[in-house]
């Protein structure tokens, strides 16, 4: 289930909503003003870092990776 941006074009509040699946129909609404004009914007993510995985640079410190929390798994390679 996608979690999509949108922006009001009534009172350029932005907001986002969770679209159940593609093929609903059902259009958002502002959640300040209750508009149905509404336009779905373009979405970014955030990650920080350096250029080796994270999964990587965790495996040397002895604590594995986010998934396996010091375990054994494919992706820190512990």
């Amino acid at each position: 289930m996608p979690l999509y941006e949108f922006k009001c074009e009534a009172c350029g509040k932005q907001f986002e909503e969770l679209i159940r699946s593609m093929t609903e129909r059902r259009r958002p609404k502002c959640p300040r003003c209750r508009s149905p004009r509404v336009r779905k914007c373009f979405s970014t993510f955030a990650m920080s870092g350096t250029s080796r995985s994270r999964a990587s640079a965790n495996a040397g410190a002895g604590g594995g990776c986010a998934t396996c929390s010091g375990g054994s798994c494919a992706t820190c390679g512990r």
